[in-house]
């Protein structure tokens, strides 16, 4: 009885283990299409208009700002600065790391006036 106790034991241990898997985890190399869960290619045009939408601070964007667009900070941020410069931009654009459908109603272009527009345009806005 013993030994077929102990044989069922190991087979359910083992089964568990085999079963269970590597995790989620931090990614490993930027190259693991698992880790860095990669959306949507996105064109030159798509990507200079979603790095458009971004609220930088000088010519990069810090891991806060990047939140809407970037899908993996830590795979975009090629050299670890902690910021995103706009040539690592565009390699996340091109590796599936920014997306746009995100970007869509977020954030306004610098300069542009929000669609609802001022109160004196806009009636539907009390003034």
């Amino acid at each position: 009885m013993k030994p077929v106790l102990l044989a069922t034991t190991l087979l359910l241990m083992s089964a568990g283990y085999a079963l269970a898997g590597p995790g989620a985890g931090d990614p490993t190399t930027p190259a693991d299409p698992a880790a860095g869960r990669p959306t949507a290619i996105l064109d030159d045009a798509k990507c200079a208009n979603v790095w458009s939408l971004t609220q930088r601070q000088g010519d990069t964007l810090s891991e806060g700002e990047a939140a809407p667009f970037i899908v993996n900070f830590k795979l975009v941020d090629a050299n670890a600065d902690g910021k995103i410069s706009e040539a690592e931009f565009k390699d996340g654009c091109k590796n599936g790391l920014v997306q746009e459908a995100s970007a869509g109603g977020q954030q306004q272009p610098s300069g542009n006036t929000s669609p609802m527009g001022s109160s004196k345009t806009n009636p539907a806005i009390p003034q």
